[in-house]
């Protein structure tokens, strides 16, 4: 079979695993034994956290296989599922398993709504899918991250400083430099394990009669080392951070140049959060821990540990107040004047103030309220959407209208409202204080995947699968929607509000103009 693993590979993942894991003298004695050293397979081709990621994705495929039903619908359990028990269902309730080809989704007619040639810029020099984007806070200037490990700045300001400068500019790839010069590239620093990988020159990358085209597509689209997964501008627009696949994360000034690198985390960066004051960041990975940094010194402030799995998301309440979430279900509660000054790594207990609890799948997205210092909104596989108070670390607030996975949440911070994107193909708003659904957008075909309001909170664009839906809160209507092409992985707002970017897995960024 195609898809196996040999007993050579297996034996190299779990000595990889013993050396990541610091387990030294375990990993020679196993890699003894197992004849490792005659092996001969290329240890610089495989990403950091390999077998804990097999397995985890392994682990996904047993639970999905033991929740679908034959009925076509799939079972919401309550009960965590386990790779050391026998799982038994506490079936909390059934959901359609959505198949946009079994269900015939006609994906036009939107007529006068469907956005124009004049609307729309495509900006292509990435050869692989772009993962991220995120605009300046005070300027024209556009961030993406990509799988071909590079950020593009789109801004020709930003070129022009870079060409003139003369320090700190060798992660400025001229080789990957297009012709268009409002493009400024940076290549993710390499390293010693992946240098083969990182010195190739994506100009090169051409198919040469490959007999197998569909394992050349294959290669070019597996995670890199460095792919860029997140990023986030700080408050001032002073500097980018990026966190990668090998969990590394970079900063970066305007101009594209690398300010300091930061290595703590050993997986993939999941969620990358300034906080407001825009000195310090947070970054959390699918190992499980947060990490506060000091970005002008380049160095580790405090350690987090609390979660049992993969961390999904983070939020700042205030400059000392954060939350994270995980797929365990749980929420934590941070606060960092209980952080010991004596200890970066000490700090965890003393600094979680509240643990919350109460979700029955992964938690996918938190956010604080912008009207309550002690009211949370998360939103969960379990197709719920929960308000908490932190202080009496209660649920307060239960919505339940969604019928599928919701992943996003975001706070109207004009209104007081929340809105809602979930996988059941519908974007709601809602009155937090009551639980009412005020609004629901149901001209979506596919899962909603994420959400933004825009500057001035009048707009709300939506992604599911390949299109931006962009709403009138006012109205209630759809005012605008462009058919990007590829799956579009994020969506991002300038600070005007007057132009609208997403992130597409056809490697390229689209941007729609609001103005016409």
């Amino acid at each position: 079979m195609s898809g196996s693993l040999t007993s050579e590979e297996v034996n190299f993942l779990v000595y990889r695993y013993l050396l990541e894991s610091g387990f030294v003298h375990s990993a020679f004695a196993f890699g003894h034994e197992s004849l490792i050293a005659k092996s001969n397979i290329d240890g610089s081709n495989i990403t950091p956290g390999a077998l804990i990621s097999f397995i985890q994705k392994g682990l996904q495929f047993v639970e999905i296989e033991a929740h679908t039903n034959d009925d076509g619908t799939e079972s919401i359990c309550a009960e965590r599922f386990s790779a050391l028990r026998p799982h038994s269902c506490k079936v909390k309730s059934r959901k359609k398993i959505f198949d946009p080809f079994e269900d015939n989704v006609d994906d036009s007619g939107f007529g006068t709504l469907e956005a124009s040639s004049e609307d729309v810029s495509y900006l292509k020099g990435h050869t692989k899918m772009v993962c991220s984007c995120a605009w300046h806070p005070n300027r024209p200037l556009l961030a993406s991250g990509s799988s071909d490990s590079t950020v593009r700045l789109w801004d020709r300001e930003a070129a022009t400083k870079a060409a003139a400068a003369s320090s700190n500019t060798a992660h400025i790839d001229k080789k990957m430099r297009t012709m268009d010069t409002n493009v400024v590239v940076v290549q993710m620093p390499s390293s010693k394990s992946n240098n083969s990988l990182q010195k190739r020159d994506p100009d090169t990358t051409v198919d040469k009669s490959v007999a197998d085209t569909n394992e050349k597509k294959q290669k070019e689209e597996r995670p890199t080392e460095s792919m860029v997964l997140t990023m986030e501008w700080n408050a001032s627009g002073a500097q980018l951070a990026t966190g990668c696949y090998n969990g590394n994360v970079y900063t970066w000034n305007e101009e594209g140049q690398l300010l300091k690198t930061f290595k703590e985390h050993n997986a993939p960066i999941s969620v990358l959060r300034w906080n407001p004051k825009g000195n310090t960041f947070l970054t959390a990975s699918i190992d499980s821990k947060a990490i506060l940094w000091d970005a002008s010194k380049g160095t580790k402030e405090h350690e987090f540990k609390e979660h049992t799995g993969p961390i999904t998301d983070l939020d700042w309440q205030n400059d000392d107040t954060f939350a994270t979430c995980s797929i365990d279900r749980k929420i934590a509660i941070w606060d960092l004047t209980k952080a010991s000054s004596s200890s970066s790594s000490a700090s965890s207990s003393s600094c979680c103030i509240a643990k919350l609890g109460g979700h029955a799948a992964d938690i996918n997205m938190i956010r604080w309220s912008p009207t309550s210092v002690s009211t949370l909104a998360s939103c969960s596989d379990d197709s719920l959407v929960k308000l908490w108070n932190v202080d009496s670390k209660a649920c307060v607030q239960e919505l339940t209208q969604h019928t599928r996975e919701v992943c996003a949440i975001q706070w109207d911070n004009n209104s007081g409202h929340l809105a809602s994107g979930s996988l059941d193909t519908t974007v709601r708003i809602w009155e937090a204080e009551s639980g009412k659904c005020l609004q629901t957008f149901t001209k979506h075909l596919h899962p909603v995947s994420c959400i933004s309001f825009s500057p001035d909170y009048s707009l709300l664009a939506s992604a599911s699968h390949d299109r931006i839906y962009v709403w009138s809160i006012k109205d209630d209507t759809m005012v605008k929607t462009l058919k990007a092409g590829g799956g579009i992985n994020a969506i991002s707002w300038d600070s005007t509000g007057k132009k609208l970017a997403g992130g597409c897995a056809n490697h390229s960024v689209c941007t729609l103009d609001m103005r016409r």
